[in-house]
């Protein structure tokens, strides 16, 4: 930052002694001219301002640390209800349509232990 205003003070110094030089051509205060170099000039600093990113991999790795700690289950409840059932009315005889709660827990709790031990030996 202090070199932008270093910059910044230089420019204006440099032009404050060219309106000042008797060769200068007088000019207005506001004239568009000389506020469209300072709108460049801004811009050009604004352009070069880069926004902060972590390295590859360490948000996925911090990720990862999180839902080590948790317990709680990663597949939302309803859309793996509803994709239990749509699978038992295929393969299921047409007289089972009914599911207890602690079984569809029970089957989420199992097909998501078995995704991550699938997952962390692709990972291997």
């Amino acid at each position: 930052r202090a070199r932008d205003r270093n910059r910044n003070n230089a420019t204006a110094s440099s032009t404050e002694a060219a309106a000042a030089s008797p060769s200068a051509t007088p000019t207005r205060r506001g004239s568009s001219s000389s506020q469209g170099a300072r709108e460049a000039q801004q811009s050009s600093n604004q352009k070069k301002k880069k926004s902060f990113r972590y390295k590859p991999g360490t948000v996925a790795l911090r990720e990862i640390r999180q839902f080590q700690k948790t317990t709680k289950l990663l597949i939302p409840a309803a859309s793996f209800i509803r994709e239990v059932r749509s699978i038992t009315h295929i393969l299921a005889p047409p007289e089972i349509t009914r599911w207890t709660a602690e079984a569809l827990v029970a089957l989420q709790e199992a097909a998501e232990d078995y995704l991550v031990g699938l997952f962390s030996d692709a990972m291997l």
